[in-house]
């Protein structure tokens, strides 16, 4: 049986939400293999969505490091403002390569920086950029600016609501 791409990045995610030493229920909302999209109900306390990016840019400037693009389609945006009525949505952003051996990472974000860089009631596409910077946070940047700083160990140190 082959692995479809999405499954193999989530999983990442997954595997460190099951492995924490809080107990998790995860319940799979939705799946949309053909945009890579999957929506998980944790704890039934929030929504957490899920995408990745397999197109690393190398950044030349300063320290170096990697960008991702992610990009939400009209039908994402309506699902994630369809979710954030029965509760909070987080998003986990999974940058990596097609080369399972690279260095990946997950950038986690809350409710709050959603709504700062993702407009969910518009009709159109919207796309932001997660940069990781040698030995330091991932930075979240939408229209070229930056927003915000992530802690790469975000997950890993995530309380989640409800375990």
């Amino acid at each position: 049986m082959a692995v479809n791409e999405f499954e193999l990045f989530h999983g990442i995610v997954l595997t460190k939400l099951m492995r924490s030493e809080r107990p998790v229920a995860l319940r799979l909302i939705e799946t949309r293999p053909a945009e890579a999209w999957s929506a998980y109900r944790v704890n039934d306390e929030l929504d957490l969505f899920i995408k990745h990016s397999t197109a690393p840019r190398l950044l030349s400037r300063g320290r170096g490091g990697r960008s991702w693009t992610f990009v939400f389609s009209p039908a994402q945006l309506r699902q994630m403002q369809g979710s954030r009525r029965a509760g909070p949505v987080w998003a986990a952003l999974v940058g990596g390569s097609r080369d399972v051996k690279d260095q990946m990472i997950v950038c986690l974000l809350d409710p709050d920086q959603i709504a700062e860089v993702v407009d969910l009631g518009s009709p159109n596409q919207q796309s932001l950029t997660v940069r990781q910077i040698p030995r330091g946070n991932l930075r979240v940047f939408k229209d070229k600016r930056e927003r915000f700083l992530v802690a790469q160990s975000r997950l890993d140190q995530w309380e989640v609501p409800g375990g």
